[in-house]
């Protein structure tokens, strides 16, 4: 199954180093689908917390067709490319608001 820009997936990002997420945890897809379709067996996503810090970098995602358990955060800080090996589970797609948010906070966070 190719994963897909908006959707959510538990993603295995093993052993984390400093404050990097890690371990097994959802993430949002932010890739464009040609990435996500491409060779390059490449996804880039924002990995996911449930713990709220208040911070601007971090999208607030509910539960629902999300697949989320919880309410979660996307930490946009730490976008990151991941090989598409580490994608274990699709667990739903985030609505557009959402992902029209993350783009958002990405593009600030980015310079772009």
């Amino acid at each position: 199954m190719v994963a897909r820009r908006g959707e959510i997936w538990l993603v295995d990002f093993g052993e984390p180093v400093g404050r990097e997420q890690g371990h097994r945890r959802p993430a949002l897809i932010i890739s464009d689908d040609r990435l996500n379709s491409s060779r390059a067996d490449l996804a880039i996503v924002v990995p996911m917390t449930t713990k709220m810090r208040g911070l601007p970098s971090h999208i607030e995602i509910e539960p629902g067709d999300s697949g989320l358990k919880h309410i979660s955060y996307a930490k946009a800080e730490d976008v990151k490319s991941v090989s598409t090996n580490r994608l274990i589970q699709r667990l739903g797609v985030v609505p557009a608001d959402r992902l029209r948010r993350a783009e958002h906070v990405l593009r600030r966070l980015l310079g772009l």
